[in-house]
C-alpha cells in the first residue's frame, strides 16, 4: 500500500458517523490503506504511524466537538509542535441544516490540523474545505461527495508518501 490513513471521529445523531464508510471507500479505491477509529478508541501512536489523519465532527455551535477538540488540545502536549507535522489533514462533518455553522465547524478542524503543521489541500471540483451531510443532504449526494473526498485525499497522501504524481 502507498501509504495509510487514520480516519478518527465522533457522531451525535449518526449523520457524521454514516459518512466515515464512504469516505473509507473512497481512499482504499485508490490503493491506500485506512483505519476508523472513534475518538474514545483512538490511540495516540496510530495518530504518530499515519501518513494522513481525516477527522469527523458534528457541527457544534459552528464548531468542532469538544471530544475532538479535546484530543487535538492534549495531543499539544506530546511534542508539540512536530509530532504531526506533514502528514496529510482533512476534515468532515454532519450538521443540521443550512446556516448550521457546517463550513465553519469544518475550517475550525482544519485551523487545529494547519497548527500542528499537517498538510491540507481543497478539493476545487467538490466540497472546497471537506464532505458535508446536512439533514436535507441526499444520501445519493452524501455518497458521491463522500467518495469522492476518500480518492482525494487518498491521492494526496500516495503522491505525499511516494513524492509521485
Amino acid at each position: 500500500m502507498a501509504g495509510n490513513i487514520l480516519i478518527i471521529y465522533t457522531s451525535k445523531n449518526g449523520r457524521t458517523g454514516g459518512m466515515v464508510d464512504l469516505i473509507w471507500q473512497g481512499i482504499v479505491e485508490v490503493g491506500v490503506s485506512a483505519a476508523v477509529r472513534t475518538v474514545e478508541e483512538v490511540q495516540w501512536d496510530e495518530m504518530l504511524a499515519a501518513d494522513g489523519i481525516i477527522v469527523g465532527t458534528p457541527v457544534r455551535f459552528g464548531d468542532v466537538d469538544w471530544q475532538i477538540k479535546k484530543l487535538f488540545d492534549i495531543t499539544a502536549y506530546q511534542g508539540y509542535p512536530g509530532p504531526l507535522s506533514g502528514k496529510a489533514g482533512g476534515a468532515f462533518t454532519g450538521g443540521g441544516r443550512p446556516g448550521s455553522g457546517a463550513e465553519l465547524a469544518l475550517l475550525s478542524m482544519l485551523h487545529i490540523l494547519l497548527n500542528h503543521g499537517m498538510v491540507i489541500q481543497g478539493n476545487a471540483y467538490s466540497s472546497h474545505y471537506g464532505p458535508i451531510a446536512l439533514r436535507e443532504s441526499s444520501q445519493e449526494e452524501v455518497e458521491a461527495t463522500c467518495n469522492n473526498w476518500g480518492r482525494h485525499w487518498g491521492n494526496l497522501v500516495r503522491r505525499l508518501k511516494t513524492g509521485g504524481s
